[in-house]
């Protein structure tokens, strides 16, 4: 089985704010298993700076971001899933990638049927079976 490009995606936008001094940002779908401050959820959705200023022990996994931030002046273990995470951008320039967390939950079949009859999903209809399911659709945010 193929691992998805999504958390290597978010790594690499990561490192090019971090290489640009600019601020990493994450859009996340509060879905089930993510673990964040309440208070700051607004529409079912969380924006979290995730620089090394306001993180402690990042981990950008596979599977799951983790980290300690503080808010309000405590301190919170911050548990998001990768497939939650709509964008990733930096703060100053607001530039970077933006996830269709719906089409990653969808099973292989219906997604690669969707693609194939939807012509704004971005995916080209000559592409074979196997590269359609592992196409990852991202937009760029300006």
């Amino acid at each position: 089985m193929t691992t998805t490009t999504k958390p290597y995606l978010i790594r690499a936008i990561y490192d090019w704010c971090d290489d640009n001094a600019l601020t990493p940002y994450i859009l996340v779908d509060v879905i089930k298993d993510v673990v964040v401050p309440e208070d700051y959820i607004k529409n079912g959705e969380i924006t979290l700076n995730i620089s090394p200023v306001a993180t402690q022990d990042l981990v950008i996994g596979n599977e799951v971001i983790q980290f300690t931030a503080r808010f309000n002046g405590l301190p919170r273990k911050i548990l998001i899933p990768v497939n939650a995470v709509k964008a990733i951008f930096a703060k100053e320039i607001n530039q970077g990638l933006y996830f269709s967390v719906e089409t990653e939950q969808k099973t292989p079949q219906t997604q690669t049927q969707e693609s194939a009859d939807s012509p704004e999903s971005g995916v080209a209809h000559d592409l074979s079976q196997d590269s359609r399911q592992n196409q990852v659709h991202l937009k760029l945010i300006k």
